[in-house]
């Protein structure tokens, strides 16, 4: 098993949470469930209090910075539950999201698999763990 990506204990435990609840799971594409399972089974938990600052956890607000044109553009990662488009809060379970969850600083993202939208993780403005804010 690949473990490429690190996320936090009390996600993991919040994500299973959602990805096993029926009612949640309504409304949300099955595609992008069955990405975010593989996601978590590749993934490699670590306790909320020992995930280091330059990963994007759940609830982090990040500088993503468009490599084609140079615009920066800050977001958050959220659960489905609290995504809006407008207030550039991203579900992780979009493509985007999936890809920045767990991600290091310093790392390249593709928007989806039809667009050639890069982006780079400049910054993570606020982690929520790095904050001690560990009931976000």
């Amino acid at each position: 098993m690949n473990l490429d990506k690190i996320l936090t204990k009390l996600d993991l435990d919040r994500l299973l949470k959602i990805i096993n609840d029926k009612d949640t799971l309504q409304g949300l594409d099955k595609t992008s469930v069955d990405l975010l399972k593989n996601f978590l089974t590749r993934s490699r938990p670590v306790d909320p209090h020992k995930i280091r600052s330059n990963i994007v956890t759940m609830n982090s607000r990040i500088c993503l910075k468009n490599i084609g044109n140079g615009k920066k553009m800050e977001c958050s990662l959220v659960f489905p539950k609290d995504s809006d488009k407008i207030a550039n809060k991203i579900s992780v379970f979009s493509n985007l999201g999936l890809q920045i969850l767990g991600s290091k600083v310093g790392t390249v993202i593709r928007e989806n698999t039809g667009n050639n939208q890069y982006y780079l993780i400049e910054d993570i403005i606020y982690q929520p763990e790095a904050a001690g804010d560990f009931h976000n």
